[in-house]
């Protein structure tokens, strides 16, 4: 209670700072970029605006990107798509140091407008900062901290901007896959439990749903000819760090590892309780997973969440073969289940290379160790 209020009070302060004046024919508006950090989080980069006016004192980052981890049923909204996201502000100070604490490049565009332009900025900026207007429902491809920083500008110009942005036919997986190659574990997690709609080509536009993209997009956009953003300058250059996943930790290896190691024992050591165990933590994973597919797809409002055909290898009915298969002998409806969900994955194979769906191709030797594990517990 003792934070709200302090919030409250620092929220009524600044409103009757900010509605008190306008904004000096000095004042600049700049959109701050920010490059990728190491956490799942930070992956994608974040975009903010900061409103600077030397002769108001005010120097004001403006941000789209935060929320509440005491919003009541917090991991299940975040889950369901439902979790409010809030515009807040903070000083320019206290957000750079953020920055270089985390060692994050930060990148700056001040906005070529005019005094109409910039004070329009600011009141919508204002508007959206009221306790009635600050929430919204955060939607990682169509409304995120990147898009109403665009959109800002955008109400704020009311002329059309021509974005000069290279169409490359990118899908949203190819710009989403652009920030997660260098955390491979993350980029097969994300692949597994989204879906196909990824696959479909986004326009020039869109693609500024990511902070890298809309700064790229900032230096092309032109008014009547102009360009209405200065050249980009770095306020923080983050040192020079090795991020990228060794070889032996990669999951390409790991994954081969164990597929072919396990296939390798179970063919020299004809062990069924170790077979029996490996089999049970296999469609037990994947049966979970499978659930969380379902759940993702049909109950949540998040974008890219079905079809997923990762659900043909993750399939949540393993979760109810997991529970019979540490059994001597399986049941017989257990082991029709396994042949067509076999069947399924031997098809799978060839069908991913001709419709190049949206499943990680690291899947492949899951897929295989199911496929072979399948056939062996179909034969005892």
């Amino acid at each position: 209670m003792k934070n709200i209020i302090l919030l409250l009070i620092g929220l009524s302060l600044f409103f009757s700072k900010a509605n008190a004046f306008t904004l000096s024919k000095d004042a600049t508006i700049s959109i701050l970029t920010c490059s990728q950090g190491a956490e799942l989080y930070s992956l994608f980069g974040h975009t903010a605006i900061r409103v600077q006016d030397p002769v108001s004192k005010i120097d004001e980052v403006f941000n789209y990107g935060t929320f509440d981890f005491n919003t009541p049923n917090f991991y299940m909204k975040y889950m369901k798509g439902l979790l409010p996201y809030y515009l807040t502000t903070t000083s320019f100070k206290q957000f750079i140091n953020t920055y270089i604490r985390d060692n994050r490049t930060v990148y700056s565009q001040t906005l070529k407008l005019d005094s109409i332009q910039k004070q329009q900025v600011f009141g919508l900026l204002l508007e959206n900062l009221k306790p009635e207007n600050c929430s919204y429902l955060y939607n990682f491809l169509y409304d995120n901290c990147t898009t109403r920083a665009r959109d800002i500008i955008l109400k704020s110009i009311k002329d059309n901007v021509e974005w000069n942005i290279a169409d490359v036919d990118y899908s949203f997986w190819d710009l989403l896959d652009e920030c997660l190659r260098i955390s491979p574990w993350s980029q097969w997690g994300i692949h597994t439990v989204l879906g196909q709609s990824g696959n479909q080509e986004a326009t020039t536009f869109q693609y500024m749903f990511l902070p890298d993209h809309l700064m790229f997009g900032l230096n092309t956009a032109q008014l009547n000819n102009v360009r209405i953003a200065e050249e980009t300058e770095v306020l923080y250059c983050a040192s020079k760090q090795d991020n990228t996943t060794p070889w032996y930790l990669h999951p390409i290896f790991i994954f081969s590892l164990v597929c072919n190691s396990l296939i390798l024992l179970f063919n020299k050591v004809k062990n069924i309780l170790i077979l029996n165990t490996v089999s049970f933590i296999l469609f037990l994973t994947t049966g979970i997973i499978g659930c969380l597919i379902v759940f993702l797809g049909a109950f949540t409002a998040h974008p890219m969440t079905a079809p997923n055909w990762n659900i043909l290898l993750a399939n949540p009915f393993n979760l109810i073969a997991s529970v019979f298969l540490f059994r001597k002998r399986i049941p017989n409806f257990i082991r029709v289940y396994l042949k067509i969900y076999m069947g399924i994955l031997i098809f799978a194979i060839p069908t991913w290379f001709i419709l190049q769906p949206a499943v990680p191709m690291l899947s492949i030797f899951i897929i295989i160790l199911m496929i072979y594990v399948s056939m062996q517990r179909c034969k005892r």
